[in-house]
């Protein structure tokens, strides 16, 4: 049996020392490990904390309350457990290997292989490179589910890591809650979203943060959510579902939003959280990047950051974050925003589990939470 396989180079590595605590070795385990707590935050715009946990103790899910933000709920993440290749195989890409391995289904889209499966057997779920992440019953035929690329293609019972199942809990098709890791809740709560102010996400989908915003402020306020076009009609679809039919959804290169909305100057608050090497989303069981991929990455980066700062009123608010642990992406930027005529607002609250060093908040994976940075950055007046 193979282990995770975690590709990077010398210069990508030199970073990543440079940025854990507990040295390379210690922080390249954690990457392979999932957080200890699964996280929901509850959609209080249709139900209250209190009537989501209680329906789903009446299924036998222990939903548990966050200790600082009243309506997340979160369930321990138990294991790891060994899984034994038994009955045939059926070969899953890296990411739907990497949510079977923390105990859900697999559904037909992240098929790659299934020779010879047929409906009922007893399957084992195996990474590309051969890593058992589960054992479960195939739901379909291999050659229906390679063919039709729909639908639930194996029922998982047993998985490396169990956690809840995301549509097992009561409330999933009614936009009762949406599963959100728990540093990303953060971005929300720290933006501290107002009636009455102009505020836009500029990289929305799948719509976790924009949501957030909305149901925290509700219909007083014009929240904006931008993404490329073919991105849209999915994040459309989820914010209906959620209740939030105020949101307006703008398709398109959000590095030219202030041309795309006719807006300059005015936005209140922005929320930024741009494609960057995902370092800290875990757990991983393939990735491979470079140093250059960074580099890339955080100049790309700036460009957003650049037209935040058009889109923003003067004392506006960039709310800057990303799911990744490279200084290259998180504070060399941050320190190109000063010279564009930001400052650091420190945050009113430090959120447990996260560390303040001066230009943002650091989340890491050394400590059971995703790896996540966020920055408060204030347009000068």
């Amino acid at each position: 049996m193979e282990a995770p396989n975690l590709s990077y180079d010398y210069g990508l590595m030199e970073i990543l020392n440079a940025v854990s605590r507990s040295g390379l070795k210690g922080l390249l385990e954690s990457l392979t490990k999932p957080p200890r707590r699964f996280y929901i935050r509850v959609n209080t715009l249709k139900v209250e904390p209190d009537r989501l946990a209680s329906m789903a103790a009446e299924r036998g899910l222990d939903l548990r309350f966050d200790e600082n933000i009243p309506y997340a709920l979160w369930a321990p993440v138990e294991g790891p457990f060994s899984i034994k290749k038994e009955g045939k195989e059926v070969m899953a890409d890296y990411r739907s290997s990497e949510s079977v391995y923390l105990g859900s289904d697999l559904y037909a889209p992240g098929v790659l292989r299934a020779h010879g499966v047929k409906k009922g057997n007893d399957v084992t779920v195996v990474t590309p490179n051969g890593l058992a992440v589960g054992f479960g019953t195939a739901a379909n035929d291999g050659t229906q589910i390679l063919k039709t690329r729909r639908g639930l293609a194996v029922s998982v019972n047993k998985s490396t890591y169990r956690s809840p199942k995301v549509r097992s809990i009561p409330g999933f098709n009614e936009g009762l809650f949406y599963s959100q890791s728990y540093p990303s809740m953060w971005v929300a709560e720290l933006a501290e979203p107002r009636p009455g102010q102009i505020i836009i996400d500029m990289t929305a989908a799948p719509g976790g943060k924009v949501s957030h915003v909305a149901q925290l402020v509700g219909p007083k306020a014009k929240v904006i959510a931008i993404d490329r076009a073919s991105k849209v009609q999915k994040l459309k679809e989820t914010l209906t579902k959620l209740g939030m039919p105020w949101v307006t959804v703008i398709g398109g290169d959000s590095r030219q939003a202030s041309e795309l909305l006719g807006i300059y100057e005015q936005a209140d608050t922005v929320l930024l959280d741009p494609p960057c090497t995902n370092l800290g989303v875990i757990p991983k069981l393939h990735d491979s990047r470079t140093v250059i991929d960074a580099i890339n990455l955080s100049a790309y980066q700036f460009q957003f950051i650049r037209e935040a700062y058009r889109l923003l009123r003067p004392g506006g608010l960039l709310v800057y974050s990303t799911c990744t642990l490279t200084d290259v992406e998180n504070e060399l930027n941050v320190l190109r925003a000063l010279e564009l005529g930001f400052d650091i607002e420190r945050p009113t609250m430090l959120p447990p589990g996260s560390t303040f060093n001066g230009l943002g908040l650091r989340f890491s994976p050394e400590d059971g939470v995703p790896g996540f940075f966020i920055s408060l950055l204030r347009k000068r007046g």
